[in-house]
């Protein structure tokens, strides 16, 4: 019956999720608050690196462990800009739906649910094409500093079990050596989020913009025979001007991109080590 219930649950959770846009799963679905460790001990990120580990035996954990990324759709790759008549547009299309399904249905119509401008994906910045340091940094920088933390976590996990056969005795040499070899790949992957400026006030000429980047670590749950459950990182500047961010060859998002990248870091990195 619990079998039963939890696949019931899974499927729901499933369609749910099916029945979000594009827009959605970029922004909404990754900008809930982490799941944080109740102890600073049970952080991944404090989890001791390779070096700590040493044996009389010369067994120790060996290898390196990376980081995955979950599919995203395209687009995600190089900053994108989400302005004022993007609102408009997307606010003229809902109208016309709804006047639509008015039409359709003799004036009972229908419910459409309401947006935020977080909800919309933007356009690329042309000018930024190819540049590095305008690239989402959920995409190389972030799975690369979370393996370096995965690859700790599982080291202690590997630094446990040979513990555990030196302690029972019965395991051969070939058994130690699989347990100190850690895995190629972190079960959890890591969400690409957004990476874009976002305008301030619909209403007015201000120009002001903020950078977004999020992103999110799929915990690896499923080990404890529950759904997967996200931990998510949410950066946003201070508005500035457009021309502020054009300005010197866009050197305030040069300035930015590291900030926000060190925050995900540490947000992702606080997670427990035991959901890796």
């Amino acid at each position: 019956m619990k079998a039963t219930k939890a696949k019931i649950s899974a499927n729901a959770a499933a369609l749910r999720c099916g029945a979000l846009g594009i827009a959605l799963l970029l922004s909404a679905c990754v900008t809930h608050p982490p799941l944080t460790a109740t102890q600073p001990e049970e952080a991944a990120v404090s989890a001791p690196p390779l070096s700590n580990y040493a044996a009389a035996d010369g067994l120790a954990p060996v290898g390196t462990t990376k980081m995955r990324l979950n599919s995203y759709p395209g687009g995600l790759e190089q900053l994108r800009v989400v302005r004022r008549d993007h609102t408009g547009r997307a606010v003229a299309s809902q109208v016309a739906l709804n006047v639509g399904l008015a039409v359709v249905t003799g004036g009972r119509g229908g419910y459409v649910q309401s947006f935020s401008k977080d909800e919309l994906i933007g356009d690329a910045v042309p000018e930024l094409a190819g540049q590095s340091w305008a690239s989402n940094p959920g995409l190389k920088e972030l799975p690369q500093a979370l393996g370096d933390i995965a690859t700790r976590v599982y080291a202690a996990r590997a630094w446990k079990e040979l513990e555990r056969g030196r302690k029972e005795g019965g395991w051969t040499r070939e058994d130690m050596l699989a347990v100190a070899q850690l895995p190629a790949e972190a079960d959890a992957p890591v969400n690409p989020g957004v990476w874009r400026l976002v305008y301030e006030n619909l209403s007015g000429q201000d120009e002001l913009y903020r950078l977004q980047f999020s992103a999110g670590l799929g915990l690896a749950s499923l080990r404890f025979g529950l759904p997967p459950m996200p931990a998510n990182c949410f950066y946003q500047s201070e508005p500035v001007t457009w021309t502020a961010w054009q300005a010197d060859g866009w050197q305030r998002l040069r300035e930015e991109r590291p900030k926000a990248l060190a925050q995900c870091i540490e947000t992702l990195g606080q997670t427990k080590g035991r959901l890796w």
